[in-house]
């Protein structure tokens, strides 16, 4: 069942029941009465309480039984201990969706957590969808249905959705929003998302064809199927998803035996895999806001170039200027021909370099900001543009039209920074309905630079294939710690490559060797994580009596140090090609699976922390941006005419690697292959050292 049959009737309703309606002004199951009346709803209201015969002109129905059946919305706002028999109430009047207010439930403890799994139980078996429990409701302006105790005052709206996990900071951004000139459309607070999640109401608001971008407060996700899907629905309808991720988490990492899980948590594959799914990761309420405003306010530009910046303060120009290159976003080199309509246009002391500095002599004639910004939109090495104002209110009031035709008629991203105005000024900038106007250059050039990425990540990833794995591969349970070599068997089975190799457990194993020198010879081990330090590892074997000797002083390293540690032989290796180590691993984590790790090894990953986490499968296209989004990745590219390395092969790998530990998922609880050596362009990979952990 799709998402927009299942929350149509809860997000989009024709009729309305509150269950526990309240005649007390002083009572929240009086405020949603109120709401639908100011708002005016006009579909059907249905009100249950046996004190009331109505309440503000609304029949007030004595119980459940006496409504007419299949309503679409039901509102529950009674105590915890009495929803769950409201409910198959409910049912039987075959109402289609459910809003609750109460709370008491896993917030408060065991017994709260039990009432709300039978929550969770009833939608499942009924299929009647339920937001909350613990929710301050939800809103659809465009219909009028404001289904919350919120005070949410009807306006001017966007075509914008906002899903909140706190209803208060929720409220607060709403808040916020409205004074900067943005509405929200929709509005949900998920509550305790006992049934219906965050992310099923951003499939829905992907999959509507009015909504243009959607925002949202996440503190975690519950479902990563639900997540992912989500997020893919929102990349099929162009609908940006921007979003603050809190309550990051990193558990698990205290207790890991690889260096990989060390590396880990649920903060890092969180962070990893949103910036990959280019999905809008912002900071703070206001750079959501802002985000969502430029995502709302302008177009998507239709050419590529730089951004430009207009400025009435040389100083704030260069503090955007600076933002930019912290960012990566870079400016506009204008054409001749727009340096030379520039200076024609603007007074004489102004600079026609980017940022554009068209001094405080602008006041005594406006329109010379209009005929600039006209001629940098005809340049086609401009995408975008900043305008910059500071206070002067009166002079420019008569260009506010004038912005607001530019900003309708641009196929350039147009923002309107106007910082230190009047509320009268602002409130005329707002009505205008189109101006993307943002109060500061710090918060423009961040909301800018968010969009912009995005923009910039969208194209770069419609490009190339998406091709998996097509073999199927046979799946064998990993039962605790595996030595090296069996950790290799494995990934050879999966088409890494690994060294040719033996295990020698006598002296006279060691005569009768067929491989080429030189060699690496190895204590096997599941038992012994750091080898090097203690002897175990003797690299450069250029001969027999080397090999020899090595064996000897690896048996008594092995002994003197790990007398108690099983020793299953000795591993014998032909040493790998030169190139460069990279570090690829996986770990178990609780929302996202299998996640894959990757990163230059060295002191790329050790003081740098430069890795990056995808869950696992991964297609080709997804590990080329798992490659591609580590700050090292030039080095791989052969940065400053070095060696350029087997960048496909590595991708490949990882590839490989991913449906290794996709395919064992309910088996594999950590994997480290430390080092990975990548060669030189066209050599391929070859994985060096191994170690992989299955579930005890």
């Amino acid at each position: 069942m799709s998402q927009q049959h299942l929350l149509s009737p809860m997000l989009s309703p024709k009729s309305l029941a509150i269950i526990g309606a309240s005649g007390d002004k002083a009572k929240i199951s009086f405020k949603p009465i109120a709401n639908l009346k100011d708002v005016g709803y006009e579909g059907e209201v249905y009100l249950v309480n046996p004190k009331y015969d109505e309440i503000e002109g609304y029949t007030c129905y004595k119980d459940i039984d006496s409504l007419p059946s299949s309503i679409d919305l039901a509102l529950i706002s009674v105590s915890a201990s009495k929803v769950k028999g409201i409910l198959d109430e409910l049912y039987k009047k075959k109402v289609k969706s459910v809003v609750t207010f109460s709370s008491g439930f896993t917030e408060i403890g065991e017994e709260g957590a039990k009432m709300e799994q039978e929550l969770t139980e009833f939608s499942r078996e009924s299929g009647i969808p339920i937001c909350g429990p613990n929710s301050l409701g939800l809103f659809n302006f465009k219909e009028r249905a404001i289904v919350s105790f919120s005070s949410l005052k009807y306006g001017q709206y966007d075509p914008v959705a906002f899903i909140t996990q706190s209803g208060a900071l929720g409220t607060l951004t709403y808040t916020m929003a409205k004074e900067n000139g943005l509405g929200f459309q929709y509005f949900v607070s998920s509550g305790n998302e006992a049934c219906v999640d965050f992310f099923d109401y951003v499939q829905y608001f992907a999959e509507q064809g009015d909504i243009k971008v959607i925002g949202g407060y996440l503190e975690g996700a519950r479902d990563f199927e639900k997540m992912d899907t989500a997020i893919k629905a929102c990349h099929q309808t162009d609908t940006p998803l921007v979003l603050i991720k809190v309550g990051n988490s990193a558990k698990g990492a205290d207790a890991a035996s690889s260096h990989t899980a060390s590396m880990a948590g649920n903060a890092n594959i969180y962070h990893s895999y949103l910036q990959q799914n280019n999905v809008v990761r912002v900071g703070d309420e206001e750079e959501l806001i802002d985000t969502l405003a430029v995502f709302n306010k302008t177009s998507k530009p239709i050419n590529p170039g730089g951004t430009v910046i207009v400025t009435q303060s040389g100083g704030a120009g260069i503090l955007m200027a600076d933002q930019f290159e912290v960012r990566g976003i870079e400016l506009a080199e204008l054409r001749e021909d727009t340096k030379s309509a520039l200076k024609d246009s603007l007074p004489a002391f102004a600079s026609i370099k980017n940022p554009v500095d068209i001094t405080a002599q602008v006041n005594q004639n406006p329109d010379q900001i209009i005929d600039s910004l006209n001629i940098l939109l005809n340049d086609d090495q401009v995408q975008s543009i900043i305008l910059y104002l500071q206070m002067t209110d009166e002079p420019f009031k008569p260009i506010i039209s004038k912005l607001s035709q530019i900003a309708q008629e641009a196929n350039k991203i147009f923002i309107l920074c106007w910082s230190g105005i009047e509320q009268q000024t602002k409130d005329k900038v707002i009505d205008e309905r189109n101006i993307c106007w943002l109060p500061t250059p710090t918060r423009a050039a961040n909301a800018l630079a968010n969009v912009l990425g995005y923009y910039r990540s969208q194209e770069q990833s419609s490009k190339g294939t998406s091709s998996s794995l097509q073999k199927q591969f046979d799946y064998h349970p990993i039962r605790g710690k595996q030595n090296e070599w069996e950790s290799k068997q494995l990934l050879q089975s999966y088409g890494v490559t690994v060294p040719a190799n033996t295990i020698v457990k006598s002296l006279e194993d060691i005569k009768s060797i067929s491989l080429k020198f030189p060699l690496v010879i190895k204590a096997l081990s599941s038992e012994i994580a750091h080898k090097s330090e203690y002897g175990l590892v003797k690299l450069n074997i250029a001969s027999l009596e080397e090999a020899e000797n090595a064996y000897c002083e690896i048996i008594e390293n092995s002994n003197k140090y790990f007398p108690e540690k099983r020793l299953d032989g000795v591993l014998v290796e032909e040493m790998a090609d030169r190139g460069i180590e990279v570090i690829i691993g996986a770990v178990q984590d609780e929302l996202f699976g299998p996640s894959i790790m990757f990163g230059l090894g060295g002191v790329f990953i050790e003081v740098l922390k430069d890795v990056t986490f995808m869950p696992a499968p991964l297609t080709e296209k997804e590990a080329m941006r798992m490659i591609q989004s580590i700050k090292s990745y030039p080095i791989l590219e052969g940065a400053r005419s070095q060696v350029k390395y087997d960048i496909p092969a590595l991708a490949d790998a990882l590839v490989k690697i991913s449906h290794f530990c996709k395919t064992h998922t309910d088996s594999l609880e950590e994997l480290d292959i430390n080092p990975l050596i990548v060669h030189k362009e066209g050599g391929g990979v070859t994985a060096v050292d191994a170690f992989i952990v299955g579930k005890k």
